[in-house]
């Protein structure tokens, strides 16, 4: 199993527009934070984990050769936005790619993105073929078993999601507010987990560094990674803090196992 930090930003990026804070104006590159999004490849498949609205940039920097499937955590902008982008690898793989999602988000999705589901666009027209699928149970994708597991993030239908294929696993979780004790217990015995840390601070539908440890605690994969970081969160100053065992994510992370 393969994955690629594409993004390990919040909707707004980093640095932030108009934004002089120290870790907007920051050398460290650990601290350009692009749109959360991940790259991983198993079981043969190469597989998508939301579609940012850096996804062409995204896919561009870290050379992403094909996309067979597209995850979607939720529907808010910054997680579907590139989607339309996704168009380009049904020209290189002559498919369609499907989308899976919520039965919610899927709702989302039809509506956001309507043009791509006309039979027929009149000649020259350039669209995303895409086909949106349902999930709320585990499904395949090839010989990659996936999970999507239901967490708390405001008022959207958000999913998390566990990956398994030839022995190995990955839990991703970029969006959520809290980890009750069953959830964690869906999560445990992966070898990698990334999980939501948005800041120090509080926020209303985000965890903050301090809950997501904990809970990265309790779930105990081999290792974990925090994601969708505000710019509050230094990376090295934020790692410094951090258990052994846990790291601060940062775009083009490539982690094998």
């Amino acid at each position: 199993m393969r994955m690629v930090f594409l993004g390990t930003g919040t909707s707004v990026g980093i640095p932030v527009i108009g934004c002089d804070c120290a870790v907007c104006r920051s050398p460290d590159p650990r601290n350009k934070r692009r749109r959360s999004s991940l790259y991983v490849q198993a079981g043969g498949a190469h597989l998508i984990i939301d579609a940012s609205l850096d996804f062409r940039e995204q896919a561009l920097t870290f050379q992403v050769p094909r996309v067979d499937a597209v995850l979607i955590t939720h529907s808010h902008a910054d997680h579907i936005f590139g989607l339309d982008d996704v168009r380009r690898y049904n020209t290189i793989q002559n498919a369609a790619i499907p989308v899976y999602a919520s039965p919610g988000a899927v709702r989302d999705l039809r509506r956001i993105f309507d043009y791509a589901l006309v039979d027929q666009p009149p000649p020259g027209v350039y669209r995303p073929r895409l086909e949106f699928a349902e999930v709320s149970a585990p499904f395949q994708v090839g010989s990659v078993a996936i999970t999507p597991i239901r967490v708390p993030h405001g008022e959207a239908d958000t999913y998390g999601f566990r990956l398994e294929a030839e022995g190995r696993s990955l839990g991703y979780v970029p969006d959520c507010k809290r980890m009750d004790e069953e959830t964690v217990g869906r999560f445990q015995g992966v070898d990698v987990m990334v999980l939501d840390a948005l800041r120090h601070r509080p926020h209303s539908t985000h965890m903050t560094v301090a809950e997501s440890v904990a809970a990265l605690r309790s779930i105990a994969a081999r290792e974990s990674y925090l994601t969708h970081m505000c710019h509050d969160l230094d990376h090295e100053q934020t790692q410094v803090g951090l258990p052994a065992g846990v790291f601060v994510s940062c775009d083009g992370l490539t982690l094998s196992w």
